[in-house]
């Protein structure tokens, strides 16, 4: 992955879903920041003074 600054790649960063009719899940282009409160975001908006990477997941 590669290490971009923004809100996709940021802790604080929410991710919005779509559930489709037969149950499946899939992403959106947007989310919402939690930090210092909620405001809503695209993926790939700039990273503001609040940023904290991501843990990155140990595989399964």
């Amino acid at each position: 992955m590669e290490n971009k600054y923004t809100c996709q790649t940021c802790t604080h960063f929410c991710q919005h879903y779509v559930q489709y009719p037969d149950g499946r899940f899939v992403t959106c282009y947007s989310g919402h920041c939690v930090y210092p409160r909620q405001k809503f975001r695209h993926c790939d908006t700039k990273a503001c003074p609040h940023y904290v990477p991501k843990e990155e997941e140990p595989p399964r």
